[in-house]
């Protein structure tokens, strides 16, 4: 939990300026379910004892539905909301006077950009470099 949701979580909510906070982390409950014994917390039951805190306020459906996971739609945002932001900084200008310039081969750089705007490479690529330009322009300049 510590290096993703809770960190993601984190990111994502200071950026809005939010303040959240995750009830089920308190050192204190971890600590009180820890030492119930481990039949009370297993029966096939997902999360029995929660469930059973609930009383019955959950519906089948839920408490019997497959796990999901979760992840940020970094893609999306990368396509809509971010993109004004992105683009520009991943432009083979942008990158040639920074201070990757001399390390990166700048229209290499703009074509992962374009090359994932077509889909042919992951959003993670150029994720990563628009965050590698960012922190080199704020910290390195």
């Amino acid at each position: 939990m510590l290096n993703t949701l809770l960190r993601d979580a984190d990111f994502m909510s200071m950026s809005q300026g939010l303040e959240v906070r995750v009830p089920l982390i308190d050192h204190h409950l971890a600590k009180a379910v820890l030492s119930l014994p481990g039949a009370w917390k297993m029966n096939g039951t997902p999360k029995k004892l929660l469930v059973q805190v609930l009383g019955g306020s959950l519906p089948d459906r839920i408490v019997h539905r497959r796990k999901r996971g979760f992840t940020l739609p970094l893609e999306h945002w990368m396509r809509q909301e971010l993109r004004s932001e992105i683009e520009p900084t991943l432009a083979a200008k942008h990158i040639q006077a920074g201070p990757l310039g001399g390390l990166l081969d700048a229209y290499q750089v703009e074509q992962v950009w374009k090359d994932f705007l077509r889909g042919t490479v992951s959003y993670s690529r150029a994720w990563s470099l628009f965050v590698l330009q960012r922190w080199c322009e704020i910290n390195l300049c």
